[in-house]
């Protein structure tokens, strides 16, 4: 027991030393230019295999003094080396982009497009965040007049919400013959924004939440706007809003203007959430504030909590308003939240 604890101990010093080093080497960057500073290359056990072949066939040579196995071996070694060069250079001068920022939700596969840009073509690449399913990319084309891009998709499986920062990327090559992995750990600057899981309010809070909304839309929408004012026809104005009219009595061009009746605002409230658990709640509110994005209605979001605000925890109040920006605002807002 104490031999696997001295084991671990010893495992655990060696990755902070790593991690501390790397950071030093590969800082955080939204964008990274491959070379030997960051490239790294390593005999696979199959690269050792070959490499223990080469040596036992050279010890045979200089013991028997045979030219032939002599010549085979330095072939075999020559090859090896050769391996090593292509190996490096598949890498060296690649150019990785990440986006800023990616959202999805809490409990799905979230995927990081990476941008690759190439002057050659290059071979066999895969792309690993850490922990998570790798992502595999057979070839690149590309030549040395035009530069080539080509966008890779790495998945992340989010587990929980909040705004996480995008663990190191793996980008590994075992070409060519597979002797050699050539690979590099990349930190990114972007951010992953996991919204809360969305989940639908059933039955009649639901009907209660929503019954004057949609009745307040529908009716705006078969009454239409109400007239407002005759004004002077602009040119790439709709038509539709041209008085024909004026126009058949020989009046003129006037276009008529409306006005649009306002709109009911609505509240949601996290202490309004029929769930005792936090995590529930801001998965009904994540519902709520899409529903009421498609239908276009202005609401207010109140996440503080026993009626105190701490923004440092993001126990906000967000003003009336409605749209997509708005919606964004809003689910930022319940990604960022502490109990």
């Amino acid at each position: 027991m104490r031999k696997l604890t001295l084991k671990n101990n010893i495992v655990s010093w060696f990755h902070h030393k790593f991690n501390v080093w790397l950071k030093k080497r590969i800082p955080s960057s939204f964008e990274h230019h491959l070379s030997n500073r960051n490239v790294f290359i390593f005999p696979t056990a199959f690269g050792f295999s070959y490499l223990f072949v080469v040596v036992i066939l050279f010890l045979l040579a200089t013991n028997y003094q045979n030219n032939l196995i002599m010549f085979l071996s330095y072939l075999l070694s020559s090859l090896f080396i050769s391996a090593m060069l292509h190996s490096f250079f598949n890498l060296s001068g690649l150019r990785l982009i990440a986006q800023q920022q990616v959202t999805s939700y809490a409990n799905s596969t979230v995927y990081l497009p990476i941008q690759l840009i190439s002057t050659k073509p290059r071979y066999a690449f895969e792309f690993c965040l850490k922990d998570q399913k790798s992502t595999f990319l057979p070839f690149i084309k590309a030549n040395k007049q035009n530069e080539s891009s080509v966008e890779v998709l790495v998945p992340f499986f989010a587990v929980k919400r909040g705004v996480l920062s995008i663990p190191r990327l793996k980008v590994a090559s075992q070409y060519s013959l597979g002797l050699f992995t050539c690979w590099t750990q990349l930190a990114f600057a972007s951010q992953f924004i996991i919204y809360p899981q969305p989940k639908a309010i059933r039955l009649s809070l639901a009907k209660q939440l929503f019954s004057e909304n949609t009745d307040h839309v529908s009716n705006n929408t078969k009454q239409g706007e109400d007239f407002y004012q005759l004004k002077s026809y602009q040119l790439g104005e709709p038509l539709s809003q041209v008085s024909w009219k004026h126009v058949a009595k020989g009046q003129g061009w006037l276009s008529k203007t409306s006005q649009q009746p306002q709109q009911q605002e609505q509240s949601l409230k996290l202490t309004d959430m029929p769930a005792n658990n936090i995590e529930d709640k801001l998965s009904y509110l994540c519902y709520l504030v899409q529903e009421y994005c498609k239908q276009g209605v202005v609401f207010t979001l109140d996440l503080s909590v026993n009626g105190k605000i701490n923004t440092k925890r993001g126990h906000v109040k967000i003003s009336a308003n409605s749209g997509s920006e708005h919606a964004k605002h809003c689910l930022l807002a319940l990604a960022e939240f502490k109990a």
